[in-house]
């Protein structure tokens, strides 16, 4: 909770009772550096949709591809379990990283304390465009 409240509160203004995931089933990932979360995410079902956010990096950890290596790593456990398709509200910078794994646009962006986009992020297309990156 520290890492997001980090991120999440004091950068974006989130308000920290909205940081919880609490639908189920959901899986996270983290980067832990001596004893302390570094970056993480987390994906939930909800209503037959697999979505995917959550996605932190400590301000002191970034620029490193930490972030990078804990988006494929969390994304490509997704596909490989059998997951076919991932929703995402994306803010500029995971919008950037998702398109290079082949994520696509899906509707207009919107303000969630600030801007998001709305992403789908299909197994067949991560799979390609991460091969083709050289990421597997």
């Amino acid at each position: 909770m520290d890492l997001m409240v980090k991120v999440f509160t004091l950068e974006q203004k989130i308000p920290e009772d909205y940081l919880p995931v609490s639908i189920y089933p959901q899986n996270s990932w983290g980067i832990i550096s001596q004893n302390n979360l570094i970056a993480l995410c987390i994906a939930w079902k909800e209503e037959e949709l697999w979505h995917w956010g959550r996605y932190a990096v400590d301000p002191q950890w970034r620029g490193k591809g930490l972030g990078k290596r804990l988006a494929f790593r969390s994304l490509n456990e997704m596909f490989e379990s059998g997951v076919e398709e991932i929703h995402i509200d994306a803010r500029d910078i995971t919008l950037k990283l998702l398109t290079q794994f082949g994520g696509k646009v899906i509707g207009e962006s919107f303000d969630f304390y600030g801007p998001v986009t709305p992403m789908r992020l299909r197994a067949k297309d991560f799979l390609n465009n991460t091969a083709e990156q050289g990421e597997k």
